[in-house]
Formats: C-alpha cells, structure tokens, sequence
C-alpha cells in the first residue's frame, strides 16, 4: 500500500512472545507479525525413549506428507521470526523457572544460562541435543529501563567471607546452620564457620533476618570491596600509550589527523583525574618517540631510525602524568597531523615499535592503542600478504546450507603467521598490558596476526577497511571515543567455580589463561563478554540444584579494588522436554556463534559452518525424540517454543561476513568479523545473525520515537530480511541495524517529498553519498521521529552503533545491505524455507 517503505509482510510471519497452552501461534501478537495459524499441540501419544513427552510445540506444515515427498517444502509465510522485543534481545523471564527472574539471580544483563536448568545425567544433555554454557558481560551497560547499577558491599572487620575450601564468595543460596553460626558452601558444600562480626540470626526458614538488608544475601549480582589482601601492588592508574602509524598512506588518507583530533577532543574526560597518564609514539620506517616532560615549553621529537635495537632515549619523559603534562600532550596531538604531512615513507617498522611501546609500558601497564594503515613490511616481525588474490582465507566451501562441496586446498588465511605477536601479547598480558589494534589500510593488513594482540591481551581488534577520512573519519572517532571513556577495569582476572560434579569445558573470548581456570585481563570493558561451556564431571548429578559463580577481580579507573560476583542456582532435570522449557534462544546462538569463531580461528572454516548446522539440529531433533508419537507422523517440523527462532539465527550466522563461503569477503573482513564475534556479547551476536529491517515510508510522527508505557521506545515494525519483499521496491526507505551499522537504503524512486521531509532535499542525486546527513529534528516532524529512531537503537546498542550512513539503491555501497539479507537464497546459500526444510529432513533422518 501507499506510503508503507515497501511490500507489507506476507500473511503467516510468525512472531511475538510465546502463548498459553490451547492458543494458536501465528494469530496477531502485540507487536508482532501476523499470521495463519500454527496449532499448539497437546500432549498425545509416547515418545520413543524413556522420557515424558512434551506438553508444547508448535508445528511447521508441509505441502506434502513427510518431509522427502516430490514438491515437498514449507510456505515461507509460515516460517517463524522474531518480534520486536525479542529482536531487542530482551531477558527471557519464561525461560526462567517459575517464569521469573528472581532477584537472587545473577541479572542476565550480566550472566546468561543458554538452559536456565542442568541435566541429571551426561544422557540426559545428549539426547537434549542442548548446549549447556553461559554468557559473561561482567560490565554491562545498563541497556533498559529497570536496570539498576550494582549495590556496592563493604566489609569492615571479617573481609569479605568466602568458603575455606573452593573460596566461593558468600550469596543467597548459601545455607545457614546452628543459629546462623556456620553456613554450608552451595558449592562445594562445606561447613563453614561464620565471623563473629558477620554473625546474624535466622528465622524459622532458615533465612537471615537481615537478609534484605545485605544485598550479598539477596542480590545475585553484588560488588566487594577488595581489601589490601587482594593487592600485590598500589591500584594501578589509568594508562593511555597511542603508537600511531605516521607512514604516507597513513597521513594521505587522514588517519592521523582523525586519532589526533579525537584524542584531543576526549583528553579532559579520560577517567582517572590527577593519576591518568598518556603517552605517544609514532612509527614509520623508524620509530618516533616524544619528549613531553612537565618542565619543556613544546614537545620534542627524538627519532630511533636503527629499528635492530630499538631503545627508550628518555624512559621518564615519554609517558607522563596528563595533569601535569596536560598543555604538552595538548600541543603534541594538535601539530602530529602537519609533523609527518610531508612524508614519502612506505614502510612499517611495527615490530620495532611495538617492542618500544612495551618498554615504556611494562613497569606500570595500562591500554596500548595502535593505529596502523600499512603492513608491516621492515624490521622484526615483518609480515608478507599471504592474500595473493584469494578471498576469505579459504575457497568457497560446501556445507548444506551452502550447497557446495569444500574446494581445494589453499594457503589458510585465518591461521597467524608470525609468531611475534602473539609472544607479546602473552607477555604485555603478564604486565598488566591490554592492546586494541586499529587497522585502516586498503591493501591486505594481515587482521589475523596482529589481532593476537588484542585476543590474548583482553584487547579489541577495530578494522576500517580503505580508510578515507571524509567517509569513516565520523565512525573511527565515535569508536576511539567509546573506546577510552567506557566503563573499564584495570588489572583484572576472573574465575568460575561451579558446584561438585559440573566442571568447565572450554572458555571463549579475549583472554589469556592463566593456570587452569583462572582468566587474566589486563583490562576488560563494559562491551566485552566471554563464554563458558559446562559438561558432568560424572555420569550423574547428586543433587537438586547446581550453582555457578563468576567472579572478577579488578581495579577501578578511581583506584579501588573490587569484586564483582554474579551467582546462579539451577534445578537439576531430568525430563528433556523440561530443558526445552527453559532454554534460551539468544544464549544458544551465541554459543554456537563462538564455538564456531574458535573452529574458523583454528583455521577450519568449513568446520565452523558445519558446526553450526549440525548443532541447530541436534536440538531439533532431541526435542522431537520427546514429541508425541502421533505428532511425528505427521510429518510436520516439530519445534519447542523456546528455540523456534534457532533455525533463522543459524541461518543468519553461516551467512554472517565470518563465515560466509562468498568469494567477495576479504580475508581482513572476515578475519576482523571472527574477532568481533569472539568477544561479542548476547545482544551483539544476535543483531549480527539477524539484523533488525525498518520501514520508513509510513507516518513519521508519535507515538513512533517515544517511550511507550514500558519505558521502551516505540519503533517501526520489523521487516521480513528479503530483499524481493522489501528492497525490490525503487520506491522505498529502509533503515538497517545490525549491531555496529545503522543503514538507510534509499530506492531510486524514493518519493521527493520524504527526502524533502527527512534530508531537506528534493532529490539526492548527483550528492556524494557520505556528506548526506540527516535534516536537523527542527526542519519537520518527519525528520525529528527518525533522529528520535535512531537514538533509540543507539541506546539499545551503548556505544556500539556507528555514525548513520545513506545508501542508494544501486550503489556499490548496496552490498552493505544485501549481506544483510539473510532469508534470500544466493548462488551458494539456501533461502530461509530451504533451511528449514533441510534441517527437518536432516532430524526426520535420524528420529522419523
């Protein structure tokens, strides 16, 4: 219809929150897609194991009986997607038993359970099919209305109290005994006794009368303060050290002068006050170092051009105290930009500097920023381009969704070369030293190498591919901004402890493991999240509930010692239906995302594909080995409520930039994608499988852009991800997210007076795209409801959104969008139906 943005979405898009049992799934949602009906099923006949049949699914219909019949396949009407909250990766309370979060429970802003449950036996979590792991954001942002900071707890004469034997911080679910006199560890299950200046009678239950009044009693997410027993040194001050790249195509392309400036810009407001120090060096075919000592009137320049040995000319005047040398660092980042404007330098003598940085960084640690456009190409650690042509790392592969089989062997681009960065980075990890590598060259950067840096340091690798200053000089800056002023912890490690009979099976994430299990960050942001996976120690489980502790120790940038804890307790289960029922949709995808990160990271892209696939429908089919017997004839898709998105986020990350058989992706893009991915937390992993897709061709006026009854803003409604459905439509206006762009396709035939209304243009052609920005929220109600869009997916997404960007129809830039379009079929990818009906056929193989 008129004034829509585009094709409306097709009868029978299924979406929204799960209904009541007898409810049919598919009847219009608040919020959500409309559509034809989907029965949820009751209970009927047994299932074909030893095990209670599940009470709920919901049935996909196919146009045959059976899933292998001629013409047999699915109405792409019907396939499920996600509504508006649920594409906000919201908390899944219904995942939760009772179908709340209790507030003794670690906040799963914080810690979320991929199943909110654990199996009784190591058969039980096989047959389920389930992945049983968690996801860490230990300092997350607040992100929705309700999130509340985390109560800070301060122990004066006992110290914090922690179990004597596994050291588990004390919580709610610890069990009180002898009139409050001792507590029994819920971990380990120890005996404890409790300090007399900790002492506190209980009541009838057993409970602490004082429960609610310490919020380490009744808070599942609490902050200690450390006391000096967990100091091995003075609190470490914020450190700031920038090796910028001052080579030609660093300072052509305005690299330079974008760092310096936004540098400049953020000096007053980097945390730390009078304990903050900085300190710059540049690199080139030599190694530039500075002299800012707080007694010199301007800067000085020294210059090491033997790069064989590099050596610090004046170790106590280059990193220096930024109140006192606030004036100096001021003068410096004005005139680098114009110090090197005259170069002719090709070379890069990163190694070298590098070596020199950490020489000025060791004693003390901190945050080492490298800004690089071109290959180190002179000096130690030299690297070559391995790229020679080739895309992606590997050839275009197979896989079933991909539809191919596995091409022949190549060079692999997503192995490491050279072993130098990575040594480093183990030892900067030892000294308390985080890297954040920035790579902004055209030509091949070698992303996987130097991304060790950042993956063993706790760092972040950023990659802004043919940097040109007037196109991503607003993007680089917001990130470098975001980057220093973030919430962020200095000299941390973190450990997990679980109860007796759940260990640890792997970690994933940027960190160096320090021991077994004990997690070194030399520095670690609110953005920054890490996975763990569980398995049974044992065959079996002994008890009814299973408890896990995260707990991370760092510094503050206000130089205190603290200790954040998030604690969980789980119901041990032994129905595999009962797992389904607590399963969390978001949680599973973003452990399949980082179990498939470190398959393609180990060099097995192919593997990382199939991984995800495979592990889609081993959950498929250990929910319908528990399905009704005569549900299964059918021959119907059977899917638990909990995980019916899981077949499109699967589908959306094997065509995700990381793993995407495609022969366009550059080896850095998915080098840096796979990075990305490994170090994303929930809400990010999801955005990325599965962008949000907006209509902007409607009435731009409230309530859209305002804050509805729940505090959330309201926005446009989602857009099915096909382009035949959406961007076919010359006439069209959509605005893409997905977690890190923010994209407004434009269609050729885009009515004028939209583009008068939201740009204060009649027509955008013959204007160079990147200097189209929005009208002023002043120039038209239109204009103020879309900037009131757009900073409401901003502050779903804290700091992670970069600057609005137009895109024409038809433009080179369109490929932007179509990746995102993730339910069409490509070349070598199956469309979302397809997907579908691959996945049934693949668990009808195996179950019937």
């Amino acid at each position: 219809p008129p004034g829509s943005g585009g094709p409306p979405p097709p009868p029978g898009m299924v979406g929204g929150p799960p209904v009541a049992s007898g409810a049919a799934i598919g009847a219009p949602r608040p919020g959500g897609y409309a559509g034809a009906a989907m029965p949820l099923a009751g209970v009927g006949g047994q299932p074909e194991l030893d095990q209670p049949v599940a009470d709920r699914y919901l049935e996909l219909p196919f146009n045959t009986q059976g899933p292998g019949g001629k013409g047999s396949g699915l109405d792409p009407a019907l396939a499920p997607r996600p509504s508006p909250d649920e594409a906000r990766v919201l908390p899944r309370p219904d995942a939760y038993p009772d179908g709340a979060i209790a507030p003794d429970q670690a906040s799963p802003r914080f810690l979320r359970m991929t199943v909110n449950a654990f199996p009784n036996t190591t058969a039980t979590a096989t047959k389920s099919g389930l992945p049983f792991g968690a996801v860490l954001q230990p300092l997350a942002p607040p992100r929705w209305p309700g999130d509340e900071e985390v109560p800070v707890v301060g122990f004066a004469g006992s110290g914090v109290v922690r179990c004597r034997r596994c050291r588990t911080y004390i919580n709610p679910f610890a069990q009180w005994l002898d009139g409050g006199r001792r507590w029994k560890c819920n971990l380990c299950y120890l005996i404890n006794e409790c300090p007399t200046e900790y002492f506190g009678p209980i009541d009838e239950y057993g409970r602490r009368r004082d429960r609610d009044e310490r919020p380490e009693l009744c808070c599942g997410t609490v902050e200690f303060v450390a006391s000096a027993d967990y100091m091995v040194r003075p609190p470490q001050p914020p450190v700031y050290v920038f090796l910028v790249d001052v080579s030609y195509h660093a300072v052509s392309t305005g690299m330079v002068a974008t760092v310096a400036q936004t540098v400049r810009g953020v000096l007053d407001e980097l945390p730390g006050d009078v304990r903050t120090q900085v300190g710059i060096l540049a690199y080139d075919s030599a190694v530039h170092f500075f002299n800012l000592g707080a007694s010199l009137s301007q800067p000085q320049l020294i210059t090491v051009p033997d790069i064989t040995d590099v050596f610090l000319p004046l170790p106590d005047d280059m990193l220096v105290n930024l109140h006192e040398s606030r004036a100096l660092v001021d003068l410096l980042l004005e005139r680098l930009p114009a110090m090197f404007a005259q170069t002719q330098t090709l070379d890069a003598a990163l190694g070298p500097a590098l070596k020199a940085s950490f020489q000025l960084m060791q004693h003390v640690g901190g945050k080492l920023q490298i800004f690089s456009t071109t290959l180190p190409n002179v000096g130690e650690a030299k690297l070559r381009n391995r790229e020679d042509g080739r895309r992606g790392g590997q050839p275009a592969g197979g896989g079933a969704a991909s539809g191919g089989k596995a091409g022949p062997p190549q060079n692999n681009l997503l192995l490491p070369e050279e072993g130098f960065y990575k040594k480093l980075a183990v030892e900067c990890s030892r000294q308390q030293i985080c890297v954040d590598v920035w790579l902004c060259g055209a030509a091949y950067s070698d992303a996987i190498t130097l991304g060790q840096l950042a993956k063993h340091t706790g760092g972040t690798l950023y990659h802004f591919p043919g940097f040109s200053a007037p196109r991503d000089g607003a993007a680089l800056a917001r990130d470098l901004k975001h980057n220093l002023l973030r919430e962020q912890g200095w000299e941390a490690v973190m450990r997990v402890r679980c109860s007796q009979g759940v260990k640890i099976t792997s970690f994933h994430g940027h960190f160096f493991v320090r021991g077994t299990d004990l997690l070194a960050l030399p520095n670690v942001d609110a953005d920054k999240a890490f996975t763990i996976t569980f398995g049974l120690e044992e065959n079996a489980l002994t008890s009814t509930n299973v408890a896990v502790q995260a707990a991370l120790l760092y510094t503050t940038s206000t130089g205190e010692r603290r200790i954040r804890v998030q604690t969980v307790s789980l119901p041990v289960i032994a129905a595999v239906a009962d797992l389904f029922k607590h399963a969390d949709v978001d949680a599973c995808t973003t452990v399949f995302a980082k179990l498939a990160a470190e398959r393609a990271l180990a060099g097995k892209l192919q593997d990382a594909r199939d991984l995800v696939q495979a592990r889609t429908a081993e959950a498929l089919q250990g929910f319908r080995l528990v399905c009704p017997t005569e549900a299964k004839r059918t021959g119907h898709m059977l899917m638990p409520e909990s995980l019916r998105l899981l077949p499109l986020y699967a589908l959306g990350l094997v065509k995700h930039l990381a793993f995407k058989p495609d022969g366009d992706v550059r080896a850095d893009e998915r080098a840096a994608a796979l990075m990305h991915l490994d170090s994303s937390s929930v809400h990010s992993v999801v955005a990325a499988a599965h962008p949000r897709l907006f209509p902007l061709l409607l009435k731009l006026s409230p309530p859209l852009g305002q804050p509805a009854e729940n505090g959330l803003t309201v926005l446009p409604p989602l857009l099915p991800l096909a382009a035949d459905r959406t961007l076919a439509n010359p006439q069209g206006a959509f605005l893409l997210e997905d977690g890190r762009q923010l994209l407004l396709w434009i269609g050729r035939a885009c009515p004028p007076a939209f583009l008068m209304d939201v740009f204060a243009r009649q027509s955008l052609d013959d204007v160079d795209p990147f200097s189209v920005e929005l009208a002023p929220p002043s120039h038209s109600e239109a204009a103020a409801t879309v900037h009131a869009v757009v900073e409401a997916l901003r502050s779903e997404r804290p700091g992670a959104l970069q600057p609005l960007r137009v895109i024409r129809q038809g433009a080179p830039e369109e490929l932007l969008v179509l990746r995102a379009m993730v339910e069409d079929r490509s070349v070598s990818m199956m469309s979302y139906d397809e997907f579908l009906v691959h996945c049934h056929r693949t668990v009808c193989s195996k179950v019937g």
